[in-house]
């Protein structure tokens, strides 16, 4: 298992799990957020085949409405 932190909160996946499993199995809504991954912005595009090491700190962004 490798650790993996994800909002300042640290995780234990598989070795090679895919920025979009990590998304799915911590059951973040997809709609209207921003990913990076160690501060490099990650398209959704790349989300399926971004694959994620030891350490790697991901940070999610959800847009929000207001003024």
């Amino acid at each position: 298992m490798i650790h993996i932190k994800v909002n300042n909160t640290t995780h234990l996946f598989k070795p090679n799990t895919t920025l979009d499993e990590i998304i799915k199995g911590l059951d973040i809504s997809v709609n209207g957020i921003a990913v990076a991954v160690n501060e490099n912005i990650i398209t959704k595009t790349e989300w399926h085949t971004k694959t994620l090491n030891q350490s790697d700190e991901v940070l999610v962004i959800r847009a929000t409405q207001g003024g």
